[in-house]
């Protein structure tokens, strides 16, 4: 679900300029709006370090409604010094297509547009790990991609067989995506893939087709320098407001468990012929199955992390450092209750009662059903304040409420525009925002919020 806003004026707005860099000996400010770098048009961040990788060019910009343009000479490796407010110049590219499976289109009315739009733009795969379909570019885009060589990218495939992809992705028309991928790696790039799972559509023989015909365009099978080289598996999501769409089924305890089994196999085929497990199912699987979270070895070097593939590993590992570094007591007694979804639960209650053998610590863990999308959002990310204050209340929390900052933009505002301040003035609870990685929590938060008395 895509956050970002659309740029109303074309250009990267500079919105601070470090001391004695190269843009500040060129005489570039805050507020100047980029344009061009040697005559070429500069449509994102990506462009202006493509364009400024020599010593010496001219910048064209918009100061006051005034076009100028200044000359900035730079060391060798020396960094421009400048800070953009946004990394796209344009607007960002939105995605045109209707997947059966798209969560923005399960979403209520009335909420801010920015939480609407779709985006699909292969410049924030590159900067971001944001997944993208490839359907929504021109030539000239996809040209770029490789002429810069914007690499690795993310991919959302979901099925390889043509007409089973175009029917995902809502067309009636096949969607091929093995010739895109072939071409990208031929030029080098390095793709990581995604597949999204609807039960009785693309799994199954489906899947292991996906799979094999991913794994083949693996650099150790086609002696490229690009390559596929990971694949996420994803189970689907449904909120209550899937209307008039296509129906979806459920993943459930049994179906969790056997995808599981079908993953393990082709992970240990793989290894032995690519020298990598390849494919990643994603950290939702395990607990759908109620089965223990892997071991850091099996995530290899964490190829997608950012789609949900071992942050619970990560978190209980950065734990287990970090719980064996506290003091062994509070100078006074302080209670702790820590606000998660239903899907993690059982991790942070593990958490809480590891936090709890802290002499004078009491910890507990509220978790939190999310009657907003429905009861089959289980993440805390898609937590809301309405939902969050009502848990709590009926909880009986005790002490401090630590909210974890996935839920929040900017530090302050849920999914349904609730800020962290309603939700404090709602509940009268001394609510607090939360680090959701174990590390900060245990190293930063915790001696500031708790240790500190």
């Amino acid at each position: 679900m895509s956050e970002r806003v659309v740029v109303e004026e074309h250009g990267l707005l500079v919105q601070d300029v470090d001391r004695g860099s190269p843009g500040q000996r060129a005489g570039l400010q805050p507020g100047d709006r980029l344009r061009r770098v040697n005559g070429h048009l500069i449509e994102d961040i990506v462009d202006l370090r493509y364009h400024t990788g020599e010593e010496s060019f001219e910048i064209e910009f918009v100061r006051g409604g005034e076009t100028r343009a200044v000359r900035v000479e730079r060391g060798w490796g020396e960094e421009l010094g400048l800070t953009f407010s946004f990394e796209l110049a344009d607007e960002i590219h939105t995605c045109d297509n209707k997947c059966i499976f798209c969560f923005i289109h399960q979403m209520p009315r009335g909420m801010r547009k920015s939480l609407y739009l779709m985006d699909d733009d292969y410049r924030l795969s590159f900067l971001h790990g944001n997944y993208v379909t490839l359907t929504n570019m021109s030539e000239a885009e996809f040209e770029r991609i490789k002429e810069q060589g914007l690499s690795p990218i993310y991919v959302s495939v979901h099925a390889t067989d043509p007409s089973l992809r175009g029917f995902l992705l809502g067309g009636g028309t096949p969607a091929p995506i093995l010739p895109r991928l072939r071409e990208l790696n031929a030029a080098g790039i390095n793709v990581h893939c995604q597949i999204v799972i609807c039960p009785g559509i693309n799994d199954g023989k489906a899947l292991d087709q996906t799979i094999m015909e991913l794994s083949e365009l693996h650099r150790s099978q086609t002696g490229l320098r690009g390559g596929v080289l990971s694949t996420a598996v994803v189970p689907v999501g449904l909120s209550k407001f899937r209307h008039n769409l296509y129906p979806v089924r459920r993943v459930g305890p049994e179906y969790a468990g056997e995808l599981l089994k079908q993953m393990q196999g082709w992970r240990c085929n793989l290894y032995k012929s690519l020298g990598t497990r390849f494919v990643f199912p994603t950290d939702e699987w395990f607990f759908y199955a109620e089965k223990p979270v892997p071991s850091r070895r099996w995530y290899e070097d964490f190829p997608q992390f950012e789609d949900g593939v071992g942050t619970c590993r990560l978190f209980l590992d950065q734990a287990g450092r970090g719980l064996r570094r506290l003091p062994e007591a509070c100078e006074r007694p302080t209670k702790l209750t820590i606000v998660t979804g239903v899907l993690p639960s059982r991790i942070m209650k593990w958490f809480a009662d590891e936090l709890s053998r802290v002499k004078n610590l009491e910890v507990d863990v509220c978790a939190v059903i999310n009657h907003f999308f429905g009861d089959g959002i289980t993440v805390t990310g898609l937590l809301t304040g309405g939902d969050v204050a009502k848990a709590v209340m009926a909880h009986g929390p005790r002490g401090i409420v630590a909210i974890p900052d996935v839920t929040l933009k900017d530090g302050r505002l849920f999914l349904d525009d609730m800020t962290i301040d309603d939700v404090r003035s709602e509940t009268g609870l001394d609510i607090r925002v939360c680090p959701s990685r174990a590390k900060e929590f245990l190293k930063d938060w915790l001696p500031q919020h708790v240790f500190a008395g």
